[in-house]
């Protein structure tokens, strides 16, 4: 029996470690909008590195108590690395509010299309 809950119990830190990630993933996809508000930034940034670091511990502690993170004994370490390099990356690079696609927006594109049709 008690080999059964630890097995339901690295299950549920599977789960949980699973949700934590994907946490970070939406979070991380949103910084673009989020920057638009520096206040917002910081805070999506700050989430950002204590779930990194916090999953990445659970991800340490998951692998040395036996659990293996999606069907894979390695994973879980090389996950946990890249959580913390993100985690520092996310701290070390914000955004500022800056345009960072590097390519030019549709939106403006139509404008300064309409403008030189209108000048002509």
């Amino acid at each position: 029996m008690p080999l059964r809950i630890g097995h339901q119990m690295l299950e549920l830190a599977e789960t949980v470690i699973s949700w934590s990630c994907g946490t970070i993933v939406v979070i991380w996809i949103s910084i673009g909008t989020l920057a638009r508000s520096i206040r917002l930034e910081h805070i999506a940034h700050n989430t950002v590195t204590l779930l990194c670091f916090l999953t990445a511990a659970g991800l340490i502690v998951f692998d040395r108590l036996g659990g293996e993170f999606w069907d894979s004994e390695p994973l879980a370490n090389f996950l946990a690395l890249m959580l913390v390099i993100l985690g520092v990356v996310g701290q070390i690079i914000p955004i500022r509010g800056e345009e960072i696609q590097g390519e030019p927006n549709p939106h403006h594109l139509m404008k300064a299309r309409k403008a030189r049709e209108s000048e002509e």
